[in-house]
């Protein structure tokens, strides 16, 4: 009974942990790439290298995360040593990830694991075992598949978050901010008015 509590409860809790990667898969995947409209071109080219440097820095995630499947993708069919070495190095950065999310404020942490310090040690174990197996063209050929699509996907992804409100949006703003100041000045004037006026009434009158 014991036994197959414990089998049930662990099913139960893989089926937990199954259905939130699915659900957070989801969400960033609808992040990624929401609707047709959330891509435009810009208005120009200062404006589209503005928004790819933004988009760089905010889905920079998103976009490793793409390179790497396509790097494991193209290494799978004759170089399968290098996709258990290079998952088992991924497995080691999602626990620093882990590590730095749940103790946030740790200064040795900070000190001795550096994330330039163990970005550069992963880039560097990825490397050398890509040259060490001889798949340099695979990660040429990664590369020549996941760069342009990062690219067209900073160029033309519309931040919602960032982007101004509409023009109509900005005239009922406007117009509300006027008939709020008005109805300010209205309660300004009879504020200051009402002493005045009660003064007026409360003051003696003066003998003919």
């Amino acid at each position: 009974m014991c036994a197959a509590g414990a089998i049930r409860r662990a099913a139960a809790s893989a089926a937990d942990r199954a259905c939130a990667g699915a659900r957070g898969f989801r969400r960033a995947l609808a992040r990624f790439a929401p609707r047709p409209s959330a891509f435009a071109p810009a208005a120009d080219a200062e404006a589209a290298a503005v928004r790819a440097v933004r988009n760089l820095r905010t889905f920079r995630f998103h976009y490793a995360v793409l390179q790497w499947a396509l790097l494991l993708a193209s290494l799978a069919p004759r170089h399968r040593a290098s996709v258990v070495f290079l998952m088992a190095a991924s497995k080691g950065l999602l626990v620093y990830g882990g590590l730095l999310k749940a103790f946030p404020n740790s200064a040795l942490l900070r000190r001795l694991l550096d994330r330039r310090l163990v970005a550069a040690v992963f880039l560097a174990l990825v490397l050398a075992d890509i040259v060490a197996a001889g798949a340099v063209p695979n990660l040429l050929a990664a590369l020549a598949a996941g760069v342009p699509i990062v690219v067209l996907h900073a160029s033309f992804r519309v931040r919602d978050d960032l982007e101004g409100p509409p023009p109509e949006a900005a005239g009922e703003n406007g117009k509300d901010d006027e008939t709020a100041a008005v109805v300010e000045k209205k309660e300004d004037g009879d504020v200051e008015a009402g002493p005045t006026r009660r003064s007026m009434a409360t003051a003696p009158r003066s003998p003919k």
